[in-house]
């Protein structure tokens, strides 16, 4: 078993947010599923223990080497988010692929966790290769321009949605999808809206988790709760008000503050 040191990071925040989906805790690890791999990984104190991954791909996937005391310096704007960030401190904005990020929240719209989850291990099974480790079974997570077949996407308990999927994956390619990283926010976001199946929120979600636009600020209704009720003195704003208050009140890493606040929120259902 390999070690990292790290310090300011909940491994149990940062899975559990909300922000990634293909995961399962067995024995005290997470096992961990993303594109073409699998690992295990479980924290004690300020080590991480993991296998069959490396601590570059770590760090990056983590974000470990982001200087977070500044990232939690610039959004501490009031005592509001200050006592989400005390009550959630170490979680941290995970860097996913962007293909399976795409996929992943084109599969949330109108959706759950669990049913998300499940989803995207269906999908998984259909259409990628099995993978072990340690006992423990998983699934590839299928390469773009593969998920074409709509009965299998349908098997998948996908929906309506899998009109989308299947659109989506003969509109963009990996390369492009990959290029938006060195685009700005705005070319980037008109760049995924005009994708099937896209909408604000998904596109704020796959430009915060994956293409390292940590101003994005996606609006669900977790968030629009927790906003009016913080910021609105509860009065019922549009989504675009929010999104919009939320990156020029919280700045250059209003994403992290919607992370703080979009799983405090959920936590307090």
């Amino acid at each position: 078993m390999n070690s990292l040191s790290v310090k300011d990071f909940r491994l149990d925040y940062t899975l559990e947010c909300g922000q990634i989906f293909r995961y399962d805790k067995v024995d005290g690890y997470y096992f961990v599923s993303h594109r073409d791999s699998l690992f295990k990984i479980k924290q004690i104190g300020n080590k991480l223990y993991y296998k069959n991954t490396s601590k570059k791909f770590l760090k990056s996937f983590f974000r470990l080497d982001e200087d977070y005391k500044k990232i939690i310096k610039n959004i501490s704007k009031d005592n509001h988010i200050k006592r989400t960030i005390k009550s959630l401190y170490g979680l941290r904005i995970i860097k996913q692929d962007p293909w399976e990020c795409l996929i992943s929240y084109l599969c949330s719209s109108n959706s759950n966790i669990p049913k998300i989850k499940k989803n995207l291990n269906l999908i998984s099974k259909c259409f990628g290769k099995r993978i072990t480790l340690d006992g423990f079974e998983s699934y590839t997570f299928p390469n773009p321009g593969e998920l074409s077949h709509s009965k299998k996407l349908w098997s998948c308990k996908v929906g309506y949605r899998a009109d989308f999927i299947k659109k989506v994956n003969r509109s963009i390619n990996y390369s492009e999808l990959r290029s938006l990283r060195k685009k700005s926010y705005g070319i980037a976001k008109n760049r995924l809206l005009q994708l099937p199946g896209v909408g604000e929120k998904v596109a704020d979600c796959v430009l915060l988790f994956s293409l390292d636009k940590s101003n994005a600020f996606p609006v669900d209704v977790w968030i629009k709760r927790a906003m009016q009720e913080l910021y609105f003195k509860n009065k019922n704003v549009s989504n675009k008000e929010i999104r919009e208050f939320g990156q020029s009140y919280f700045g250059e890493y209003a994403g992290y503050a919607n992370q703080f606040l979009f799983y405090n929120r959920r936590l307090l259902k």
